[in-house]
């Protein structure tokens, strides 16, 4: 009998979950619409639709276009009213925000993060964060229905557990039960580059495609997978770590994650900056990279590199070009493994435009397999400097 009952309560659970999102996909439905659609009984969609009412999640906007009998009423998702909070765990800025359920921003607050402090410290930051959101943006907290935090490491699928993460240098912390302690919310969080591929799919480039990767290219570098439409995570929830393979074991570069000749070392924002401390530091103090970054080598960035190298500065371009063909040599092997109809690119090193496309674009020519296989497009993020935190967002939306 219990069983009958948790089986009851599962079915009862994923009925609602497939009207709640066919109603905010359809923009406006009828019942009769969804019940041929769904191929649900009329009494259980009218109960489902009540209970939403009822949870404010969807409303009642007048009557629709009549058929020969009683004009239908017309029901929408009501996202103005219920709100998400996102938040953007960065490896070097913590960005944190409000949206209603229909992806408006409401307010957000971006700060420092604070590595040093270890992962308390950064705990007690989102703590602080949070309640500032919550009290400048004077919302009620019964209407906040759940927060979604994009994190970067390795996160174990089975419980949760951030196993490593190399940015912050972090090894089996339980991220979900400290945040518990801070908020008495629904909390989900995933890998960075997952919950920013989630974003693309939900709202973005996967209204046309619903195989393809996201490729996160900022500190560091990462891919989420989208398949058929569904989020690949790999037998343990690590799929997609991009930035950890090698593709030059002759290199003397080493990544965050400890590994020589990786992508993450060569071709990363961090890995970039590394690499132009290091040319910089042989040549003497009238090159322009050192000028780009104020005259001080520590301060030396990704950004101060493609900024000489777009004003034609030699070592710079040379650096980038070395970057990007080891990029191009890390997506090449996405392409051949998955065969996705698109990529898309976000993160710092995509801020770079055409320049970095570009480049990019000319690596991967020579690498190409198959005529299809050059055809296929790179693709800017569908949310410029908003893709994690769009992606943040969707994570409450899908769950």
């Amino acid at each position: 009998m219990q069983d009958q009952k948790k089986n009851a309560s599962y079915i009862n659970r994923l009925n609602k979950i497939e009207v709640l999102r066919l109603i905010r996909e359809s923009g406006q439905t009828s019942r009769a619409a969804i019940v041929k659609q769904l191929h649900l009984s009329a009494p259980t969609v009218t109960r489902i639709v009540d209970s939403l009412i009822k949870n404010s999640l969807v409303s009642l906007v007048g009557d629709g276009d009549s058929t020969g009998g009683r004009p239908p009423k017309m029901i929408t998702f009501k996202g103005d009213s219920n709100y998400v909070i996102w938040i953007d765990l960065g490896s070097t800025n913590i960005r944190a925000g409000i949206s209603n359920l229909d992806g408006d921003f409401i307010t957000e607050i971006e700060t420092p993060t604070d590595r040093a402090g270890g992962f308390e410290k950064v705990i007690a930051q989102l703590g602080d964060l949070v309640s500032r959101l919550i009290s400048s943006s004077k919302l009620d907290e019964k209407k906040i229905l759940g927060m979604g935090v994009a994190v970067a490491g390795l996160i174990n699928g089975e419980n949760g557990l951030i196993e490593y993460s190399p940015m912050f240098k972090w090894r089996q912390v339980d991220l979900m039960d400290e945040l518990k302690k801070h908020f008495n919310l629904p909390i989900f969080y995933d890998n960075v580059s997952r919950v920013t591929a989630l974003g693309e799919l939900l709202y973005g480039i996967g209204k046309r495609h619903k195989n393809f990767i996201s490729v996160n290219a900022g500190y560091g570098i990462g891919a989420g997978i989208i398949i058929n439409g569904v989020r690949y995570f790999g037998s343990n929830g690590y799929a997609g770590e991009l930035g950890h393979i090698v593709v030059d074991r002759n290199s003397q570069f080493v990544g965050k994650d400890g590994i020589k000749g990786c992508l993450e070392a060569l071709s990363s924002g961090s890995g970039i900056a590394e690499i132009a401390k290091f040319q910089v530091e042989k040549m003497g103090p009238d090159h322009l990279i050192l000028k780009e970054a104020g005259g001080e080598l520590i301060d030396i960035s990704a950004k101060c590199v493609f900024e000489a190298a777009i004003k034609g500065d030699q070592l710079a371009n040379e650096i980038i070009d070395n970057a990007m063909w080891f990029f191009a040599i890390g997506l090449d092997t996405l392409i051949k493994l998955f065969d996705p109809s698109a990529i898309v690119i976000s993160g710092g090193l995509a801020k770079n435009g055409n320049f970095f496309f570009d480049k990019l674009e000319q690596n991967l020519k020579g690498l190409g397999l198959m005529q299809s296989e050059s055809k296929l497009a790179l693709h800017p993020s569908s949310f410029n400097d908003d893709a994690t935190l769009m992606g943040a967002f969707s994570l409450v939306i899908a769950e």
